[in-house]
């Protein structure tokens, strides 16, 4: 996660891209609202993941993309990530999750998701498949991820996309979705914490069938 404006301040200065930037938080906020809101009944469904002390809404597309191509996500995917999830205790922080089809871009910068921290929504937008890194061998905030935790919860069936452990290495490779959860803290404040990554090539071929399927939904009012 970094600061997307610091970013765009130092690498761009088009007046139009910089508005862009400074309204985003806005935009953000009656985009998720109208999803919830106005639009919910016709456009999404909601599934819910439960969990010892409570439950996860998880608002996805009503429609179906042709195809579903793995980098697509859908509610039994997101469940079957949450019930690995080595920190229960995190949930507290989420009371629903949001799959929206949509490739957000800006400048060399891609959206992986974000969370409203009042109403702690967590959004996950279309990003090109990747992995947070973790020291697993460190005592601080990722001490749950460590990899013998991993092996016992997981029963020794941990997905290869879920988590990576490369050879005897303390680094372990996380979900998008995993490091979100890890690191999004609820307040009563309306902030909304981003998540971005910078992308590698704009001409990756990752990035057409991501342009694909948000067009795709585009289309039908998504």
């Amino acid at each position: 996660m970094f600061d997307i404006k610091e970013y765009c301040n130092n690498y761009y200065y088009e007046s139009e891209l910089n508005h862009r930037i400074e309204n985003i938080d806005e935009d953000i906020s009656r985009d998720i609202d109208s999803i919830l809101n106005s639009r919910f009944d016709r456009l999404y469904l909601k599934d819910m993941f439960k969990h010892e002390s409570g439950s996860i809404e998880i608002i996805h597309p009503h429609l179906g993309y042709p195809g579903s191509p793995p980098i697509l996500y859908g509610p039994d995917k997101v469940r079957n990530l949450l019930s690995f999830y080595p920190r229960t205790g995190d949930f507290a922080k989420i009371d629903k999750i949001v799959i929206r089809p949509k490739l957000i871009e800006v400048g060399e910068v891609e959206m992986v998701g974000l969370y409203l921290r009042k109403k702690k929504i967590l959004v996950m937008y279309l990003f090109s498949p990747h992995f947070y890194m973790i020291d697993a061998s460190r005592i601080d905030g990722f001490y749950g991820f460590k990899s013998m935790e991993l092996d016992r919860i997981s029963g020794g069936h941990l997905l290869d996309d879920t988590i990576k452990k490369p050879g005897e290495s303390n680094e372990i490779f996380i979900h998008p979705l995993w490091y979100m959860i890890s690191m999004v803290s609820a307040g009563n404040d309306e902030r909304i914490e981003k998540f971005f990554i910078k992308k590698n090539s704009p001409r990756d071929k990752i990035y057409e069938i991501l342009s694909d399927i948000s067009f795709y939904y585009a289309r039908h009012g998504y």
